[in-house]
């Protein structure tokens, strides 16, 4: 938002300010709630979870989650995680590494139990990649959407370079190397998917994780759907800790209310900002399916993402010799 200020003026920033509280932010956090609420119920519908389905067959559920109980769970997943941001800057913290080890352990056993399924040749839905492939400009934007989601995560850190130690070294850091580990990750996993299910399989599987652990890990598919949906919670709880800052730094401008440039007096935690953050995004989850809402967060994230990347290139010509905290090679 500074940077955004300093470069265009207030208009942009202001834009930017409201874009992001209150669509960019709020539908992103209720994407990933959404799918923690649909792996978590898979797990237990399906039977992956011996005890818990004793009891899901007691009280006569059916084995297939309705849309009211994914809701359901996805408004008290946000309320949790709500709740853990308000009360502790570390607790969230906490969460966020116990998450991502969680994530990275889930996402290792898919790769390798793929690399492990390649070499026994199963490698015929590798064949034709992009065989059925549409050259229509729209449907191709609308597929990009959906595939920079899963790499938006990338901007969440600048947004608390307050709270990093050393964040000119720990900053860079972070984006340099994360970045190509995180698309490494993706590719050998969605590659792994494929030694199973073809494309019309993946694209119909309302959990494509759990289909594919079907196939290939046997008894252990039982705990995949849990530890995905922790992954995927994890990713909620850590966007909800970066877009509170967002609404912080925005009131601290004058863009949105001054309340919500307030931080607890004793726990340090912007309350008011997470608040409003995980209201609008329990709004969104209500009327909402996740490959709409990545949509509608696409098309503004990624407006405000150009015309960043417009002005980044832009100063790099017309302020020369202004001081940069963070600077990489263009």
């Amino acid at each position: 938002i500074g940077s955004i200020h300093e470069r265009t003026g207030d208009i942009l920033a202001y834009l930017f300010s409201w874009a992001s509280t209150f669509i960019m932010k709020p539908s992103s956090i209720a994407v990933l709630t959404l799918t923690f609420s649909q792996y978590f119920l898979s797990g237990i519908m399906e039977g992956k979870l011996t005890f818990i389905n004793n009891i899901v067959h007691l009280v006569h559920l059916e084995c297939e989650p309705s849309e009211e109980l994914i809701k359901m769970t996805t408004i008290f997943a946000l309320l949790m995680i709500i709740n853990i941001n308000s009360i502790s800057v570390a607790a969230a913290n906490r969460l966020n590494i116990i998450f991502v080890i969680s994530k990275v352990l889930t996402i290792l056993t898919v790769i390798i139990a793929g690399l492990i399924r390649i070499g026994k040749g199963h490698t015929q839905n590798l064949q034709n990649s992009f065989e059925g492939t549409t050259k229509n400009p729209l449907t191709v934007a609308l597929a990009l959407y959906s595939g920079l989601w899963a790499y938006d995560g990338w901007n969440c850190l600048n947004s608390v370079t307050e709270e990093l130690k050393n964040p000119k070294r720990n900053l860079w850091l972070s984006i340099v190397l994360a970045l190509p580990t995180v698309i490494v990750l993706y590719v050998l996993t969605n590659i792994s998917y494929f030694t199973v299910m073809n494309t019309a399989e993946l694209l119909n599987s309302k959990a494509v994780a759990v289909t594919w652990g079907e196939s290939v890990l046997g008894p252990v598919v039982r705990v995949l759907p849990i530890l995905i949906s922790i992954s995927a919670l994890g990713s909620a709880n850590a966007s909800l800790f970066a877009s509170a800052r967002y609404c912080m730094v925005s009131a601290q401008y004058g863009y949105l209310p001054e309340v919500f440039a307030c931080i607890h007096i004793r726990r340090l935690t912007p309350v008011p900002g997470v608040v409003l953050q995980g209201t609008i995004a329990i709004m969104f989850c209500l009327p909402s399916n996740i490959e709409d809402l990545i949509n509608f967060f696409s098309f503004a994230a990624w407006i405000f993402y150009g015309l960043t990347f417009v002005a980044t290139l832009c100063c790099k010509f017309t302020h020369k010799d202004a001081e940069r905290v963070i600077s990489v090679s263009v």
